[in-house]
């Protein structure tokens, strides 16, 4: 029997378990859909940190990648009191994009909340032009991974 589900939604190694903050809910009292942006995207400055291709360190001119993308679609609400497991990984790397998938799931039973891709696009602020993704990021986000094709 073949399978149906997109293998871009399993096997993430980098996640991190989150619980909603009051202030993130709407006045449906559940988690407003700005919050899901807002939750993934520090779960993903944190895979960077993982991965090594940011220390975290705050420069003049900034990390080095723009966000030029962002498709999420949403498949469940969120409670407050639920706990929320946001999954990140890498899935392409171009000559000046690199694309990673997101899935915000319960932890307890995979229950989908949503699931993206955000595609960051590699950046000079000093001379104002995209650049190509750095060696050195291909390299350390191939490891991680254990992805030889994102090399």
């Amino acid at each position: 029997m073949t399978s149906t589900i997109n293998p871009v939604w399993q096997n993430f190694k980098y996640y991190e378990d989150i619980k909603p903050r009051y202030s993130d809910l709407d006045t449906q009292l559940h988690v407003n859909n700005l919050a899901f942006l807002e939750i993934g995207e520090a779960v993903r400055i944190n895979y960077y940190k993982e991965t090594g291709i940011w220390d975290g360190d705050i420069r003049p001119g900034g990390f080095g990648m723009m966000i030029a993308s962002l498709k999420v679609d949403y498949l469940n609400s969120i409670a407050h009191q639920d706990i929320v497991r946001v999954c990140v990984k890498t899935t392409h790397i171009g000559n000046k994009s690199i694309s990673f998938a997101f899935v915000l799931k319960n932890p307890d039973n995979d229950i989908m909340y949503a699931r993206g891709e955000v595609v960051g696009v590699c950046y000079d602020t000093a001379a104002g032009k995209t650049v190509r993704v750095p060696k050195e990021w291909r390299q350390k986000l191939a490891a991680y991974e254990n992805n030889e094709d994102l090399l």
